[in-house]
Formats: structure tokens, sequence, C-alpha cells
């Protein structure tokens, strides 16, 4: 018997090839490859798998350009197991038996793992490919967001008589139906039924689906036409138009349009028309006005489009036509959010994101970078340069609206639990040491906070949201007040937790509010982060140079400064030489090469 084919698909080569060479030595013939389009291509071609096993967490950039590039290539009814953080959606994949079929806990364990995957490709074609579900508040719309972010084709029918159906090619709702209302409003009056449901994988769920074309609205794509949005944005804009239809045996059966106002009283019975009514249906979001976001890119007309579309929407928008520009209103004032373009005069948005991330003021504002050019994803994704997400330019306006909830509902989360009763805990690197004491004196919170990560473990007290006292430990040393406080700040994947607890042994910061605090302190931390990098850079011997990343820097790199990126970088000339042969002046070349440091396209070696 021919040993089982595996894919494996990992940003980091060496993790690939670790786990690749533990399940060949189990008896699968393996391949691995990182996310690039090319060699995905490549290696399913030469394989070809029969199953494919990622690194990477449920609806992330890397996972969504790798399903649709296996659909591209012909393998979209692949099976394949995740190996991530977050394994909440395993209860909806042990009966499917394409697509996501598996999730396992992240780090690999072969004697955990091996053992499960080859049961695994034992029991996918007993599966039954369908999922029921009874109908609790938010059970259907957690499935459903689910179905759009693994991209499955199939059916959804809900009731006993099935009153409700919505189908999804790919998943992108193609139709749904219930009562006399249909598409949007349709799903997202589904998921408030307290009724039976039954997902049906693949084509037979789909009963044959044709697109028949329909109006369009305001929400264009920035570029190119896209076909379709995130469930979330499907169940909470009920009033976007739909373009498809369903087929019904032979024939098309054309679509109703949407019936304005509260669904009728006649369409459904009892109770369930409290559960449906107008309502009920999702509201715009409540905390856009204190959601500012700066957009930035050279081009006017996508700059307008952005700020009248959210402006429209409810935040405070500000643009900026290049990194240099939008660099300077973030440090005069706070956004929740930057989505930059990748390619800009000046200062690009890699260059945008790495000085953002190199400034203290600055390095926890999330940051999304977008391109109209595809294959910035793969390079983005392999440099992990520090933005939480990625937007291809073909993105519809209200999935990109839906992608901003997601990228500030962290951050949304910790408020929210903040005044919950007992302890919680949190990711502190995620959101940002800052953000959180302000958020805490914002919320008035009286307690402590406990962090720690590798190197140190530091306890903060508040009264009333005042930050009064700060206590760190490293090593042997303890530290309080302000060199404590600077030690916090510039942690960056610390694990945190609050509680309510004594108040502090003394005084640290003699009564001053918290914003004050930290206005006299992160200025300070970052003049010496500056006075840091320059004396490094002025040891510096030789630059130690990132291969992939200097590749990528000759492609989207400043023009101007590729002669002498290329003298540093490829010929190893050291700056007095390259000085001499191009007849640029140390300032030139001193710019270029912390250019490259801060993109981390060089290291210095001392």
């Amino acid at each position: 018997m021919a040993a089982p084919r595996i894919l494996v698909v990992d940003a980091d080569s060496s993790l690939a090839q670790k786990v690749g060479l533990a399940l060949n030595g189990s008896g699968f013939d393996v391949a691995f490859c990182s996310f690039s389009p090319s060699e995905v291509t490549a290696t399913v071609r030469e394989l070809p798998p029969q199953l494919v096993l990622v690194h990477a967490e449920l609806g992330s950039p890397q996972m969504s350009a790798l399903v649709a590039r296996l659909e591209s290539a012909g393998q979209g009814a692949l099976p394949i197991v995740l190996l991530c953080k977050d394994t909440s959606d395993e209860v909806y994949v042990k009966t499917m038996r394409t697509g996501v079929v598996e999730m396992l806990q992240e780090p690999f364990s072969p004697r955990l793992h091996i053992g499960r995957i080859r049961v695994l490709l034992g029991e996918l074609a007993e599966r039954s490919g369908q999922l029921r579900g009874r109908g609790g508040p938010t059970e259907l719309a957690s499935f459903l967001h689910h179905v759009m972010r693994t991209r499955r084709t199939g059916g959804v029918e809900v009731g006993l008589s099935a009153e409700g159906r919505a189908f999804f090619v790919r998943g992108v709702l193609k139709s749904a139906r219930l009562g006399q209302h249909v598409d949007q409003p349709a799903l997202a009056a589904m998921t408030r039924l307290t009724a039976a449901w039954l997902f049906t994988e693949g084509a037979e769920g789909t009963a044959g689906v044709v697109d028949l074309g329909g109006p369009k609205d305001e929400d264009e794509p920035f570029h190119a036409t896209f076909q379709g949005g995130s469930a979330a944005a499907l169940l909470s804009s009920p009033s976007e138009p739909a373009i498809e239809g369903v087929v019904v045996g032979n024939s098309p059966t054309p679509i109703a349009a949407p019936v304005p106002g509260p669904f009728a009283p006649s369409s459904v019975s009892g109770a369930q028309a409290t559960y449906i009514s107008q309502q009920n249906l999702p509201a715009a979001d409540p905390q856009a006005g204190s959601t500012p976001i700066l957009f930035v890119d050279d081009e006017p007309a996508v700059v307008q489009m952005l700020a009248s579309y959210f402006s429209k929407k409810g935040h405070p928008v500000d643009t900026a036509s290049d990194g240099v520009e939008a660099m300077g209103k973030l440090v005069a004032q706070p956004f929740d959010v930057v989505i930059a373009d990748l390619n800009m005069p000046r200062l690009d948005g890699w260059g945008l994101l790495r000085l953002i991330r190199e400034d203290v003021r600055t390095r926890e504002v999330p940051v999304a970078l977008f391109s109209a050019q595809e294959n910035y994803r793969e390079a983005l994704r392999l440099l992990q340069a520090g933005a939480q997400a990625y937007f291809p330019k073909s993105l519809r306006l209200s999935a990109l609206e839906v992608q901003v909830k997601e990228l500030m509902e962290p951050r949304r989360r910790f408020v929210r639990l903040v005044s919950a009763e007992g302890g919680i805990a949190f990711d502190l690197g995620a959101l940002g040491p800052q953000w959180v004491l302000k958020a805490l004196s914002r919320e008035g919170y009286t307690g402590q906070l406990d962090a720690r990560d590798n190197w140190a473990t530091w306890r903060l007290w508040f009264d009333a949201g005042r930050l009064a006292q700060v206590q760190a430990r490293v090593g042997t040393s303890t530290l309080t007040g302000d060199r404590a406080l600077a030690a916090f700040l510039m942690s960056k994947k610390a694990e945190g937790t609050l509680a309510r607890g004594a108040p502090a042994a003394d005084e640290g910061f003699a009564r001053h509010p918290t914003e004050s605090t930290l206005a006299r302190l992160v200025p300070w931390l970052n003049d010496e982060q500056h006075r840091a990098r320059e004396g490094e850079l002025a040891r510096a011997r030789a630059l130690n140079v990132n291969d992939d990343l200097y590749r990528l820097y000759v492609s989207v790199g400043p023009p101007a400064w590729l002669p002498i990126a290329r003298m540093l970088c490829e010929l190893k000339l050291t700056p007095a030489d390259v000085i001499t042969r191009l007849q640029v002046t140390p300032m030139e070349v001193a710019a270029v090469v912390k250019d490259l440091l801060s993109r981390g396209v060089v290291s210095l070696q001392g």
C-alpha cells in the first residue's frame, strides 16, 4: 500500500522541515513549503497531497490565501488539518470531509498528533459532511462565521420543515430565504430563530447556485470586484443588495427583492416573530465614534472614498498621502487604527510600519496594510513585520469595515471585562502596555495588575484609575517607580491578569494622573532608545544581511537608495568605499543604513 501523502505548510521553513521529518519517519510521504503562492502551486502539483497540514490560525490572511490558492489549483476539496493556538472551532470540523477537517493544538507533538492524523485519514470517508445545531441565541451565527472564514461550500436549512434556507459557495453567500424575505436580511433573521438547523457540505447542500446579477450600492471595492464578505458583514449589514439566485431542479427560480420594513407576522408564528423583528437586526457599530482611523495612500481618490465611507459609519477619520505625513499625524494625535498602502512615495507602508513600531509613542497602534498587488500579501506574512492585518485593494468596503472591528475587538473585549467580578487574564503584549494603562485609567479601575514575561514580573497598583505604584522583579533585583514602569512599558510579550487587591504600600508617582505619568516617561524612553541605536550604529564594523528581506527591499524600497543598498548588501563594501565609488555624502549612506536597519533587512555586527 502506498504511503499517505501529506503537504506541510508553515511560514517557518525550519519548523516545517521538523514536522515533515517526524511524519516521514512514521511512514508518510511528505513535502513541505511556505505560504508562497508559487511554492504551494508547485508542491501540490509535484506531490500531489491527500492531506494538508497547515501551521496557521483559522481565518488568518495566510490561511485564507492558502485555501484560495488550493482552489485555483483545482484542489479545493483537499482535507486540511490546522496546527494552531485557537482550536475553539473544533466542534464545527469534526464531521466535515473537505476543507478544514481537524484542529490540533500547537506545538506539534509527534506522540500526540501523528496517531491522530493516521486515524483521521481512515475516518474521512465515513464522515457525513453534515452538522446539526439546536439553534441557540448565537449558535448559528457563530457557525456561519466559520463557514465564511473556511470558504466552505454547502447549504443551511433552518426549522423542522426547512422554513429558512441559505446557500454558500466557497464561503460566499449566494442566496438565502426565510418566508417572504431573502438574502442578507433573511440570513440575519435565521440566526435569531430558536429552531434546529442543518448544514450539508458540498454541492448537495447548495442545490445548484446560479449568479443572476443585480443592483449595486455605494459599497464598491477599491479597484476590483470582490465576490463576497465575511459572515459578520453579511449578518450585520442586512441592507446590502443580493445578486444571486437558486436553481431548483433544472429551472432557475428568481429570488424576489428584499421587502423593506419589519418582517410580516404571517411569515412566522408565535415567539419566533420576536426574534426576527426589525428591531433585532444588527445595528451600526455603537463604538465607531470613539474609534478614530487614519488612512494613508498617495491616491487621492482612494483616501477620499475610504474617508467618506467610514465617516458615514460614524468614525472620526483623517488621511495622509504618504508615510512621512502619516507619522507626523500619529505623533501629534492618537488613532485607534492605521490603514496604509504599501506602495507610496517618500516613505512607503513598510517603512511607515517600521517607524511606528520603533517609536515608543506609536508602537502599540494597530496597523493594517493594503495593496493592489497580491504578491505583497505573502511578502508581508513572511516578514512578520508587525502589522496586524493585510487587505487587498479588491476588498469590499463593508468587509473592510468588519475587519476594522475585528482589529479593535481584543481591546474592546478587555474594556468589557474590566468590571467583571473576579480576575481576568489577557495578552498584554497584544493589547499594548501603554494602552492598557490608559484604558484602566478611563475605566476608573481600582485593584492590581500582575504581568510576567521571560525576564521579569511586574505588579501595578491602581486607585480609581490612577497608577499609584509599580514594582518589578528582574532576576534578583527589585525596581519600583519610574524604573519599574519603564521596563513594563518596553515589554513586548507579557501576559497579564487583573484582580481586586490591597492598595499600594507607598506612592510612586506623586499622585499624578496616569496620563501625566506616561506623558513624562514615554518621550524619555524614546530618546533613550534612539541614543542606544545610534551608539550601536557607531560601533558596528559590518552588516549582516537577511537575504529574503533584501530581495523584497530591492523590489519595493526607495529607488534612489538602491545603488547604495546594493553595494552595502551585495558587494559587502564598507560605507567609506561606497562614498568613494558613488561620490555620495556620508549622510546619504547613513540614511540608507538606518533605513535598512529599521526594515530588518540588515543587522549590525560589532
